[in-house]
């Protein structure tokens, strides 16, 4: 079988694992043999064993019955990667895993879905990257949710994160998007499917195992990451998640949803729009392409225009673009496709009405990203009856309320017979709804500009906006208003920054109800 090279290596947050080298053809192989623990001399002779084949002609079925199994997805870190051979059954960022139970004989390993891979670097993310590898690095932490609204960036932040942890996990990580389906029942199958596992028994005569059963038979003995992405339409199916965990001690999952599971031992993290400049940084451009939200407008914008970049001259109305999209990078990713058509000045006067003009996604996106409409439909069309009628009420709010002008508006004027705290609840589970960090007891509730736009629409579609009762609750929460002693950050129309206004609810041009202006309206459940 020939002889190899074994070399320790390191992750960029210092675990670190063995691989084994051997140079064949001209070309470097190589196999992942796992951490110290792991490497035993039959792992080191199946390591020879699989090296020698790798290049031989010998599809992937043969390299498995080698005794390893493959990773689900393990990219190196080092520069030799570039030369693994693309002839290989394995994909030009994959290795293969030996495993720690796989004997000659048994059945190769299953193929599982590797990480997708993107033609542009991550932006912003490097200190929420960190914290979630911190904490899934943690033996307690074993099911962690991404949450936050459409279009922050979930999907790949998580990506991001699982391909940071590869070699913390012996076998390697997996990719499951969950997106395609709605039905909470099809989420196990869809795991199964996604891990390649074999058919078991007869489903016909009713010998065949139930999928949570084989994914339990199966991941009980493996060390892995499984990325579940876009779960927030399946949220029931979230504890049998919590079953499979406690079956397979050395399972981990990493979920991307818009809404938290509410299940025991989640751990959630929020993931928040991109950071944007500093007005006192302004009009210095060299100081605002720092800022995340602006260097992602730029480099979606440059393969529009190539002769487009930030200068002193526009990079207040470029950070102005940045700040009324609310640092939303798929908003950011859809205005910036317009750069071509219209100017950075004439960008910014149309994002009054962002709604209309950020459409015409990318090729390839999913339908409920092609427009930003689209993606918070999505987000509206998860909830209930009375929990969009309350979020609907909510859009009134400029620059967000406190948890009494709510209940003041929903109970003592509207009737809707929502428990108020649990709807508001609910609109924060859903990343529909934030709250801001206040000193006092009282809780105070914003929404993003976006998302309150797009409340506006679906209050006007329903006829609620102008109707005498909306002029109660309007009264009602200027009266509210009227009694705040607190100073909230409220969004600038005129400029997108944020500024203080002494006032929960503000009454102008643009102000529900108010406004001389007439809107495009587009349906709304």
């Amino acid at each position: 079988m020939g002889t190899f090279t074994a070399r320790k290596e390191s992750t960029r947050h210092g675990s670190t694992y063995w691989k084994a080298y051997r140079k064949r053809e001209g070309k470097l192989r190589r196999a992942y043999l796992g951490k110290s623990r792991d490497v035993t001399l039959a792992r080191l002779q199946t390591a020879a064993a699989v090296l020698a084949r790798q290049g031989s002609g010998q599809d992937a079925h043969s390299v498995d019955q080698a005794g390893g199994e493959r990773s689900y997805h393990a990219p190196s870190a080092d520069p030799a990667h570039d030369s693994i051979p693309q002839e290989t059954p394995f994909a030009r960022d994959q290795t293969v895993d030996l495993g720690r139970t796989a004997h000659r004989g048994d059945s190769p390993a299953p193929r599982a879905s590797a990480l997708p891979t993107y033609l542009t670097p991550l932006l912003g993310r490097e200190q929420e990257a960190q914290i979630v590898c911190s904490l899934l690095q943690r033996s307690e932490v074993r099911l962690l949710t991404l949450t936050g609204p459409g279009g922050v960036g979930k999907t790949r932040l998580g990506i991001q994160i699982a391909s940071d942890l590869m070699h913390d996990f012996a076998n390697g990580v997996c990719f499951v998007s969950l997106a395609p389906i709605s039905d909470p029942k099809l989420v196990i199958p869809t795991l199964v499917q996604a891990l390649g596992l074999p058919e078991v028994g007869d489903a016909g005569a009713g010998t065949a195992p139930q999928p949570l059963q084989r994914l339990n038979t199966y991941l009980q003995e493996k060390q892995v990451l499984l990325l579940l992405d876009n779960f927030e339409q399946v949220v029931e199916a979230a504890p049998a998640l919590v079953e499979l965990l406690t079956a397979c001690a050395q399972v981990k999952v990493l979920v991307t949803s818009r809404a938290v599971l509410r299940v025991s031992g989640e751990y959630e993290c929020p993931v928040s729009p991109l950071a944007l400049p500093s007005p006192k940084e302004l009009p210095d451009a060299r100081a605002v392409a720092q800022s995340p939200a602006v260097a992602l407008f730029v480099q979606r914008a440059m393969p529009r225009l190539p002769d487009f970049s930030l200068t002193d001259a526009n990079a207040a109305v470029i950070a102005g673009i940045c700040a009324r999209l609310d640092g939303l990078p798929l908003a950011i990713e859809l205005a910036a496709a317009r750069i071509k058509l219209l100017p950075p000045e004439a960008l910014l006067a149309r994002l009054e009405h962002r709604l209309a003009v950020l459409t015409s996604g990318a090729r390839g996106l999913p339908a409920r990203q092609q427009t930003l409409r689209s993606t918070i439909k999505w987000s509206y069309d998860l909830l209930s009856a009375d929990k969009q009628h309350l979020f609907r009420r909510l859009s009134v709010f400029v620059g967000g309320c406190t948890l009494k002008a709510v209940e003041a508006v929903c109970n003592e004027v509207d009737h809707v017979g929502l428990h108020v705290l649990d709807g508001v609840a609910a609109l924060l589970d859903n990343s529909l709804l934030h709250q801001t960090e206040q000193a006092g007891e009282e809780p105070h509730f914003v929404m993003l500009e976006t998302i309150r736009e797009y409340g506006l629409e679906c209050l006007t579609a329903r006829g609620e906006r102008e109707s005498r009762r909306d002029a109660r609750i309007l009264a009602t929460m200027w009266s509210w208003q009227k009694r705040q002693s607190q100073n909230y950050p409220v969004q600038s129309e005129r400029t997108g920054y944020i500024v203080w206004r002494e006032s929960t609810i503000t009454y102008g041009r643009h102000s529900v109800g108010l406004s001389s202006e007439k809107r495009q309206q587009q349906p709304c459940g």
